[in-house]
């Protein structure tokens, strides 16, 4: 069962982690190449990080969940942004 569960399963998690990485790297290096556009849009990324919504709690508790849920969330979109940086960039280099 192991096997087959391996043989199945782990050519397509490689293949979204070299999605994922490769786009995290283009996106990054995007960034280096026009760094007065990119340096703001990260600055305004970080702050929706530590942002607490109106309705939260606001016990330690209700803090700490606001600010878990905000990197989560965060973290969540960025996977599929980076994920499909990478898909397109292989596209691309496929069509080539």
């Amino acid at each position: 069962m192991a096997d087959e569960f391996d043989r199945k399963y782990l050519p397509e998690s490689v293949q979204t982690a070299f999605a994922v990485s490769l786009g995290a790297a283009f996106t990054g290096f995007t960034a280096m190449l026009t760094p007065m556009e990119s340096i703001p849009k990260f600055v305004g990324e970080a702050k929706a990080l530590v942002d607490i919504p109106e309705d939260c709690d606001r016990t330690p508790q209700g803090i700490a969940e606001a600010l878990a849920g905000n990197v989560m969330s965060k973290g969540a979109e960025l996977m599929a942004t980076f994920k499909m940086a990478g898909e397109k960039f292989t596209e691309d280099a496929k069509k080539k």
